[in-house]
């Protein structure tokens, strides 16, 4: 018969606070390698090491008591994993408590999107009037504050980001000799030019929670651009593809987005907008940007 470890983490009265739990609040684990459990007048602490599909499986949950009672709850892969750090407080409030909590997180999140320019007064680069490409962002550590407790939060991150601006049609980009932004016709059959600008970015952000899994957020985004080359891909007279890689680097160093968008669980669908220029000037028309795209 299978060993199973059932928690169900209910403290009748701990200090007169002790929240009122659902079944959402009990957990089963079969065959667990290792469960611990620490007790006090004021907490009780429940960890779980390993379960019978995953060796690395690892689970911890505590509840502290009072009038600010919190409950802290992990649940990851291996205990080698988690690069969460409270800033103080802890991970998750017990419902109707008030207590500040937060924490910063190593978070992977990759979000795909659509980038375009707005409008180009500068007939010299017509070309760029229909232009549009992948806005591509890959987060990597995101910071969670919550000043008021329960779901609403302020929220730092900080990432990277690769953002395009494909031509197609009979020009392609070009680096000319005073280092300004050009076009000129393909030697051969075109594909498709783009405009390519990198950058690190940090952003923070407010989240407001409305029902359920579903919020609204807004987030303005600073841009350090460190980056920018042209890349461009056509069929020569023999039908084969050609590449070509151009570094450009006349974008500006720092620019900045208005973003904001919806929240529904962990996805966030979104829209952004520069209303800078992203190119030094004189080098490159004036414009702005928009992207819009999801967050996983």
């Amino acid at each position: 018969m299978k060993k199973h470890a059932l928690i169900l983490f209910t403290l009748a009265a701990l200090c007169g606070t002790a929240p009122v739990l659902s079944a959402q609040d009990t957990l089963t684990v079969n065959n667990p390698s290792k469960v611990t459990v620490i007790s006090s007048p004021k907490s009780q602490q429940v960890e779980i090491v390993g379960s019978e599909e995953d060796a690395n499986y690892y689970y911890s949950t505590s509840l502290e008591a009072g009038p600010n009672a919190v409950l802290r709850t992990h649940e990851r892969l291996s205990q080698g994993l988690d690069f969460s750090v409270p800033l103080f407080g802890d991970d998750k409030p017990v419902p109707g408590s008030r207590k500040p909590y937060g924490s910063v997180d190593l978070a992977i999140s990759t979000g795909f999107g659509v980038s375009f320019p707005g409008s180009i007064e500068d007939d010299a680069y017509s070309p760029m009037r229909q232009a549009w490409g992948l806005d591509f962002t890959l987060g990597i550590i995101h910071a969670d504050f919550h000043p008021w407790g329960g779901k609403s939060n302020l929220y730092l991150n900080f990432g990277l980001e690769d953002k395009s601006f494909k031509i197609r049609g009979d020009k392609m980009y070009v680096k000319q000799d005073d280092g300004t932004l050009g076009f000129r016709d393909f030697p051969g059959t075109p594909k498709w030019s783009a405009l390519r600008i990198f950058s690190w970015n940090l952003s923070a952000g407010y989240y407001q929670h409305i029902w359920k899994d579903f919020g609204l957020f807004v987030e303005p985004v600073l841009n350090f651009n460190t980056g920018s080359r042209i890349k461009t891909k056509w069929y020569d007279a023999n039908d084969r593809k050609v590449k070509e890689k151009v570094k450009f680097g006349k974008q500006k160093l720092v620019t900045y987005e208005l973003m904001g968008g919806i929240k529904i669980g962990s996805v966030k669908a979104y829209v952004k907008y520069n209303p800078g220029n992203l190119l030094e000037k004189g080098f490159g028309p004036d414009f702005a940007t928009w992207s819009v795209g999801i967050i996983l």
